[in-house]
């Protein structure tokens, strides 16, 4: 017993020295800041993206697929804010060339009447003669693209979408040409 008292007396003045050593040890300030490393070695640059415009999105829908008097698209982009606040354009490729919408029978075989909404853009095919439902098949569209232009107006009193209608006007551009749009905004195509 006196050996066991002796080793647990032993053990405490142990534990109780390594805490004042530790204690002692360890400082709560930091030191001094070393020295800076050298400069490393310059990797290769990678190249270029393109060159877009942060103020405009353009979102592609594959429609060859599409059949039918009407198309739901579903675009989340389409918030209540873009709708009320920046310009929404739509564009329908047919062979090789782009369209602007609303399309009328003029220019292709039928009319696209277009109705946006939030999370949506609908597109109803229309024969321009009558008005009556047009009914499309698989192929007789390709492509659709959507052209948000976020406005930059900062005033909730000013009309934001007017003044993009305005400046591209003023830089002679015409919203129902694709090509032109693009080049403006120097976005691909």
């Amino acid at each position: 017993m006196k050996t066991i008292k002796s080793t647990i007396s032993k053990t405490k003045y142990v534990v109780l020295a390594l805490i004042v050593a530790f204690s002692f040890s360890c400082s709560t300030e930091d030191g001094t800041a070393g020295p800076q490393g050298e400069q490393g070695i310059t990797g290769a640059n990678g190249a270029d993206g393109t060159d877009g415009n942060a103020n405009v999105e353009v979102l592609t829908f594959d429609m060859s697929a599409a059949s039918g008097s009407f198309d739901d698209v579903t675009v989340p982009e389409l918030t209540q804010d873009v709708i009320d606040n920046d310009v929404v354009l739509g564009y329908i490729k047919r062979g090789a060339n782009w369209h602007p919408l609303p399309a009328v029978q003029d220019i292709i075989p039928f009319s696209v009447s277009v109705t946006i909404g939030v999370g949506f853009y609908a597109l109803d095919y229309v024969d321009g003669g009558d008005g009556s439902s047009h009914s499309i098949s698989a192929g007789d569209i390709d492509t659709l693209k959507i052209v948000i232009i976020e406005s930059t107006s900062t005033s909730k009193t000013s009309n934001g979408k007017q003044q993009i209608y305005n400046t591209l006007n003023q830089a002679g551009i015409d919203i129902n040409d694709f090509n032109a749009v693009t080049n403006y905004y120097n976005i691909s195509k």
